[in-house]
């Protein structure tokens, strides 16, 4: 269990906020090595993924407690199961990797949506393989990840040449064409006065924190101006006060707003991506389609109020059915709200309708953790997949402006008050895995 529990920790340490990429290759590694010359193939593969989710989701747990932590631990565990019992059954390495693989992209689906933030690929923006993913995928990244570890679990000469020869190739790989024509943006991470699941609790205030820091923006110099998801959790149509600032701040800077706000529809709350135009009114809005699983909906709602009582707390939203892009100065902005940043299909349909692409995001419910530059990290790895420059936008951090191959121009600290402004290149370029998928 000494090695398990060492293949599972440099696994997880592949991911922020050590991001050392090449652990992952040495964890997974040491895991199939073990399974090689284990008795209990799948024991040693429930321990190794309970162990390795347990670590790099370890944020999940801070504000909610130990219990919903380790309960989404371990079933991100359960789907290791499968790779034990197809080892046990055929002592092929090879079947065991294709296993999975493919409960990657099974877990990145089901259950609830699915949550496939610890899959293999997340863990590797620093890799010389990223570029791979415009060419087939998340899957191939994680693939090419795990195949590197499976030939090193034979130290010969045969597989060392391998291991060099599909390094040099990964090297070769093109990069995304640069695009052509921009828009000019500036995010504004407004910082909340409470972090925690407390965050909103003053939803007046932060919508306060945002509009002030926005006062301070030079009029008439941006194409748009953008604030992070739950930004305005005062519904614009029903608080006469918030509407009103809306409309003074796009009038007086001459400039479109795009802002994630709560709405309140008749059926329950909805997570929307609202863009206010320059004299204040509401010109577009996309309403959050991939919902997020015991944050905005509570899956067997009984069960999980036993598990944790804070499940009482959760209103169920209503997710949104069509996919919206914002228009502004001519060019389509597709938004992705937070959680939506791993759904597959959902970020590859907005990128295929969209030139430049924009993720509003909440990191306030997890301050102080890795989450923040995890979801960094994974939005690096969607700019590649897409060949599309992305402004992330977060409340408290971190905010920054990514071109289409990944690398990060500028950002914000975590926990402050700042304006980011920058430029996305537009682009028009469908990558090899958008053309396939379509």
């Amino acid at each position: 269990m000494v090695r398990i529990t060492l293949a599972a920790f440099l696994g997880s340490a592949a991911f922020e906020p050590i991001g050392i990429w090449y652990l992952s290759i040495i964890g997974f590694a040491i895991y199939l090595r073990k399974l090689q010359g284990s008795n209990r193939p799948i024991a040693h593969s429930l321990a190794f993924g309970f162990i390795l989710n347990a670590i790099a989701l370890h944020w999940s747990g801070k504000y909610v407690g130990a219990i919903p932590w380790l309960f989404l631990s371990g079933l991100q565990a359960m789907f290791y199961l499968p790779v034990g019992w197809i080892y046990r059954r055929t002592h092929s390495l090879i079947w065991s990797c294709v296993t999975l693989l493919a409960m990657e992209e099974f877990r990145a689906r089901f259950p609830f949506g699915g949550f496939g933030w610890t899959r293999i690929a997340f863990s590797q923006v620093q890799s010389p393989a990223l570029p791979i993913v415009a060419i087939g995928g998340v899957i191939a990244l994680s693939a090419f990840t795990l195949t590197i570890a499976a030939l090193l679990t034979r130290v010969n000469v045969k597989s060392l040449v391998a291991v060099i020869a599909l390094l040099v190739m990964a090297l070769l790989l093109p990069m995304n064409p640069q695009g052509s024509g921009e828009i000019k943006l500036i995010a504004i991470q407004g910082n909340t006065p409470e972090v925690g699941l407390r965050f909103n609790s003053r939803a007046k205030a932060v919508f306060d924190l945002h509009r002030d820091a926005t006062m301070r923006v030079t009029p008439d110099q941006y194409d748009a101006i953008v604030w992070p998801e739950n930004s305005i959790d005062i519904d614009p149509r029903f608080n006469p006060d918030v509407r009103t600032d809306i409309s003074s701040l796009t009038t007086r800077l001459k400039t479109p707003i795009i802002a994630g706000v709560v709405q309140q529809d008749l059926t329950g709350p909805q997570n929307s991506s609202i863009m206010f135009d320059e004299d204040g009114s509401t010109k577009s809005v996309y309403i959050k389609r991939g919902l997020t699983p015991f944050g905005e909906f509570i899956p067997l709602r009984r069960i999980s109020e036993i598990i944790s009582p804070l499940a009482k707390a959760v209103n169920d939203f209503v997710p949104g059915t069509q996919r919206i892009s914002h228009t502004v100065a001519g060019i389509s902005v597709g938004p992705i709200i937070c959680y939506e940043i791993i759904l597959d299909d959902l970020v590859r349909d907005t990128a295929n309708h969209s030139q430049v692409l924009i993720v509003q995001t909440n990191s306030a419910t997890f301050a102080g953790t890795a989450e923040s530059a995890q979801q960094l990290a994974i939005t690096r790895i969607r700019a590649v997949e897409h060949s599309r420059d992305i402004l992330s936008v977060s409340t408290i951090g971190i905010s920054a402006f990514i071109d289409n191959n990944g690398r990060v121009l500028s950002r914000t600290a975590e926990n402050t008050q700042e304006s980011l402004p920058g430029i996305l290149k537009i682009s028009n370029y469908r990558t090899i895995i958008n053309r396939i998928l379509a």
